[in-house]
């Protein structure tokens, strides 16, 4: 290499004692992965107490609102979903998930019978029927029928989603613990 160049040695005990800290703390990130993971799950949660951040989740459909009533939150009716959000720390990344079936549902949507169909058998009990205003005797009965799954398009409502400002939060949690040892 042409040019000028400099050797310099750190005399000062001080700055090698801070820089064999980042290094050992660089082995074993675990505490630094698990600082990322609750970071990032406390922005899912808000994602679900905003619904939708940043851009809003669809509103539930005209038969969701009847049967839930009308301006319900989305996601949150009983906060299972949310509640099921839990990050893993491991030496070298974090992982954070949830172990409920119809979180990808919710996270990326689905179109009315995408999951097939089933079939429901039902028990009809004898009972009069009233039609054009002529009364009939029903007989007890079985009854069939296919449904769809699901009923109805669910629109994907993203909710393990990293927003922008959570970047700078994880970037000065990790140079607390890198050079500081703070966790």
């Amino acid at each position: 290499m042409t040019g000028t160049m400099m050797d310099i040695t750190i005399e000062d005990h001080g700055v090698k004692k801070m820089l064999g800290r980042i290094q050992q703390r660089t082995h074993n990130l675990t505490p630094a992965m698990n600082i990322i993971g609750q970071i990032v799950r406390t922005s899912i949660v808000r994602n679900f107490e905003k619904e939708g951040r940043p851009q809003k989740w669809k509103a539930h459909s005209e038969t969701t609102e009847k049967r839930r009533g009308k301006g319900a939150s989305i996601l949150r009716e009983e906060s299972h979903l949310m509640n099921s959000i839990h990050p893993k720390a491991y030496k070298d990344r974090a992982v954070i998930g949830t172990n409920r079936v119809y979180a990808a549902v919710h996270q990326f949507g689905a179109k009315k019978g995408s999951f097939g169909a089933f079939s429901i058998t039902q028990q009809v009990k004898a009972h009069v029927r009233n039609v054009r205003g002529v009364r009939q005797n029903v007989k007890a009965h079985k009854r069939t029928r296919d449904m769809k799954l699901p009923w109805g398009d669910i629109p994907a409502r993203p909710f393990m989603m990293v927003q922008t400002e959570d970047w700078d939060e994880i970037r000065e949690s990790l140079a607390d613990y890198l050079i500081e040892g703070k966790r």
